[in-house]
């Protein structure tokens, strides 16, 4: 449904509102009806407030964020120095009551319980297999404790005569797992910064290389996706509908257990674009399966290697945990097998040589970076949200084709949903996961009625773009902008017109609104996204074919030229700069893969895609 606007009709005798969408009347809230006037609007029917922003208290807080830092130890112990010491620095960055937890892992994954004292307690988990949330708090005794605290209680009964609490060591009947397994991983393994900073801290300190031999004639066992296995299913399973980050470092390709793209062989070379246009790479598909098939779980979605639909799935769920990966290697790391994962969980890319490189430390800290103090409302708070959507809304004379950016579709067919797709099509809402101000999404249209029944005179569109996400203090928001716009029919007489100055009359299109209202920069990203997209499916060259012809149509529609006369060709000053713009695009790292490693390619179209 579309929120109320600046370009709805109000009708104030009967406190109504008709929806330029749906052109539905609709009653005014009662707090609403009874003071509003022609002299006296809310803001949403203000012009000068497009973009409206409300909280939404019939959703409960859900908490702080939470932060799951997954460490690689199979890096050298210079590299993990570094590391440590770029962690540490970023734990101080966090509010003291965020949530955050620590998972290292190598040959296999060791998670580290941070609410017991004494001495550091970790349990160790294969590096060979996939781990299910559940799976995950049977192992880490989550479940065993429900059980235990209950049995506990009745023993406690028994022998007392009292109910259970009254017992003075626990006080409340707080067991170790009255809450169940997610109150029990919240009490020992992520914990509010400022009950656990100095235990994660010393755990830093003490970070050594994985302890597993090595032979020489082969690579280190890394079981990454694994770690990421039991990282998203901690999540889950502690906190399924609160924001948080699972921010994964690592330092070399994945070898051992799901997600593995080489093996440990050091005879067996990394796959190359060459082989996988010859599909000769067999554990790619595998890999990027299992990576999808993370991204997917928390939110119903495909199982792995299948790309069916599990049961009980809702499509219509947002991914609350965002999977960040910072990589810092001179090999290849998966970036390419890993990208479905960071892309539908609206997660970060970072490519590096060294965690000592500035460019690490830098993005690193950026990540928490807070609004100043004076903004009201968020002052103070991190600059980053979780659990995402957007929905468009449109008037019924186009529909919405599809979007392309760090988005996962809901499959949400709507009336205005078009038959063509373009990026991720067939819905008008998606999920984009963790966001922040700097987030951009591409969205493309298709009008209904062509040039062949053009639309009364003073027809004018509308566009609603409505996000909701989980703000960085628990708070659920909605955030509606709405646009307005006319449209234009060409005549008749200036589709009869020729389009060069060698013919009689004036050039076609010559002083179009079209022509005039064309931003040559949003232009250019438009195209850029869309071509890159297009070489997820299509061979490099056709995609370089397919700019040159765009290009070509539209300087044949809009360029002043005569036949044959190569110097007579004009552009006016809206089109000058967008050639250029497609000139740098053809040999640009984002179509070009030449000197450059499946990973690099892959992190240069995310990033574009950001």
């Amino acid at each position: 449904h579309a929120v109320l606007n600046p370009y709805c009709q109000v009708d104030f005798r009967s406190k109504l509102w008709v929806c330029p969408f749906c052109l539905n009347r609709n009653h005014f809230p009662s707090h609403y009806a009874e003071n509003i006037s022609e002299s006296n609007l809310p803001a949403e029917l203000i012009p000068q407030y497009a973009t409206c922003e409300y909280e939404l208290p019939s959703v409960p807080p859900a908490g702080p964020p939470a932060f799951l830092f997954c460490v690689d130890t199979c890096s050298v112990a210079e590299e993990l120095a570094e590391l440590a010491d770029s962690l540490q620095q970023a734990i101080n960055l966090l509010p003291d009551d965020a949530l955050v937890g620590l998972i290292t892992f190598g040959t296999n994954v060791q998670v580290h319980e941070l609410g017991f004292g004494g001495i550091p307690k970790t349990y160790v988990l294969r590096g060979n297999k996939e781990y299910a949330p559940g799976k995950i708090g049977e192992l880490l005794g989550c479940n065993a404790n429900v059980a235990y605290a209950a049995q506990n209680a009745q023993q406690h009964q028994q022998q007392h005569g009292g109910p259970p609490g009254t017992n003075p060591q626990q006080p409340n009947g707080a067991g170790a797992g009255a809450g169940g397994p997610a109150a029990d991983v919240l009490e020992r393994f992520l914990l509010p910064v400022s009950e656990c900073s100095m235990t994660l801290e010393s755990i830093l300190d003490d970070l050594r290389k994985d302890p597993w031999p090595v032979p020489a004639d082969k690579r280190v066992a890394r079981c990454t996706g694994s770690a990421l296995s039991v990282a998203t299913g901690l999540m889950d399973l502690a906190i399924p509908r609160r924001g948080g980050r699972v921010m994964l470092f690592t330092g070399g390709p994945c070898t051992s257990g799901p997600g593995t793209i080489v093996g440990r062989l050091k005879t067996e070379t990394m796959r190359s674009h060459a082989d996988l246009v010859k599909n000769a790479e067999p554990l790619h598909g595998p890999a990027c399966d299992f990576y999808a098939s993370l991204a997917h779980r928390n939110r119903g979605g495909k199982n792995q290697g299948t790309g069916k639909t599990s049961a009980g799935a809702n499509p219509s769920t947002a991914a609350t945990h965002a999977v960040d990966v910072f990589a810092c290697s001179l090999d290849q790391v998966g970036m390419l097998e890993m990208g479905e994962l960071i892309e539908a969980t609206g997660g970060l890319m970072v490519l590096g040589d060294s965690f000592g490189q500035s460019v690490f430390k830098e993005s690193l800290c950026r990540v928490f970076k807070r609004f100043d103090d004076d903004v009201p409302q968020d002052g103070g708070q991190l600059q980053m949200a979780f659990g995402a959507t957007l929905e468009v809304l449109t008037s019924r004379e186009f529909k919405v084709s599809g979007a392309i950016g760090p988005l996962a579709s809901l499959n949400k067919n709507s009336a205005n949903v078009s038959d063509i797709e373009v990026g991720k099509g067939g819905t008008n809402a998606w999920s984009l996961g963790g966001i922040d101000p700097a987030t951009t999404v591409a969205v493309y249209f298709d009008i209904t009625k062509k040039g062949d029944s053009p639309l009364p005179e003073g027809k004018r569109r509308y566009i609603q773009f409505l996000t909701r996400y989980q703000h960085a203090n628990g708070r659920t928001r909605l955030r509606a902008t709405t646009l307005c716009g006319p449209w234009y029919n060409v005549s008749q007489q200036q589709q009869e017109a020729p389009s060069s100055l060698g013919g009689q009359g004036p050039p076609r299109d010559s002083n179009t609104p079209v022509k005039f209202s064309f931003d040559q920069e949003a232009a250019a990203v438009l195209m850029t996204r869309l071509a890159v997209q297009r070489t997820e499916t299509e061979d490099p060259a056709d995609v370089l074919r397919w700019v040159d012809r765009s290009l070509i149509r539209l300087c044949s529609k809009f360029a002043d030229y005569q036949p044959d006369n190569p110097s007579s060709f004009r552009l006016a000053p809206q089109f000058s700069l967008f050639p250029q713009f497609l000139f740098h695009l053809r040999r640009s790292q984002f179509l070009q893969l030449f000197n450059s490693s499946p990973d690099e390619a892959a992190y240069y179209r995310y990033v574009l895609s950001m």
